[in-house]
């Protein structure tokens, strides 16, 4: 069983695109279940754990951390908020806080409300990913449209090569344009299934800007290439598993 073991690993990696593996920007995402009642204590104790997060950036831990809230969320729903962690590379994950770095803050005026928040919230699960394209001239985001993809292993590398040469040049066109903020693609690595999850996030200044038209440059972008079988081929080497909106709560950053 254990060489069976071995083996499956090996061949997951194989698969896995080094590429991917590489030095690069890595998040560290917790998945939130706020329970009924208690969102402004769980928020009050997020604008506490802020400052913990503060000095993490300070002492290098990190590099920033945001808060979102998923819209639209309903009671049943898995998870409400998401706490994003920013590392410089997947390394930089395996962090160990120095022995009494909490202590200022277990010790001082915050330390009854950092307490509230086992009982406000639930963490219902932790995620890396990792990115693997980006589109240039990107600014901050209010709002993130997350679209979340499931590719075949065999697929990766094919996939990624669409993200990367095909609509990475038309969302930049498009933050030129004024049409979002941002882009970027990730992928979770580690992973728990059978299908490697990929995501995309288009990123939005304010609700304007994300409600607003959006315009299909496929064919100024690229004139060379047939939408309908470009749109075909994306289709063939991946299926959209979920489509979700987040709004930025909060955030810190270290300064450039």
């Amino acid at each position: 069983m254990k060489r069976v073991r071995t083996t499956l690993i090996i061949l997951l990696l194989a698969a896995f695109p080094l590429s991917l593996m590489a030095q690069g920007p890595t998040l560290e995402l917790f998945y939130m279940k706020v329970n009924p009642g208690q969102t402004s204590t769980y928020l009050e104790a997020e604008k506490a754990f802020k400052n913990i997060h503060e000095k993490a950036i300070d002492e290098g831990l990190h590099n920033g951390w945001q808060l979102w809230k998923k819209r639209n969320a309903a009671d049943g729903d898995p998870y409400n908020y998401i706490t994003i962690h920013w590392f410089t590379d997947w390394k930089q994950t395996f962090y160990e806080p120095p022995e009494g770095f909490y202590d200022e803050f277990l010790e001082g005026p915050d330390a009854e409300i950092l307490n509230k928040v086992w009982t406000a919230r639930t963490v219902v699960k932790r995620e890396i990913i990792h990115q693997t394209a980006t589109a240039k001239n990107g600014r901050g985001a209010a709002f993130i449209i997350v679209n979340r993809m499931k590719v075949k292993p065999e697929d990766a590398d094919e996939y990624l090569k669409m993200e990367q040469d095909i609509f990475r040049p038309i969302h930049e066109e498009a933050i030129n344009r004024g049409y979002r903020s941002h882009w970027g693609a990730w992928v979770q690595w580690p992973y728990d299934n059978a299908l490697f999850m990929y995501s995309t996030v288009d990123g939005f200044e304010n609700i304007e800007q994300m409600t607003g038209p959006q315009k299909n440059l496929m064919t100024e972008v690229h004139p060379e290439l047939d939408p309908d079988e470009v749109y075909a081929k994306i289709r063939s080497l991946r299926t959209v598993a979920s489509v979700e909106i987040w709004e930025l709560v909060d955030s810190i950053f270290r300064e450039e």
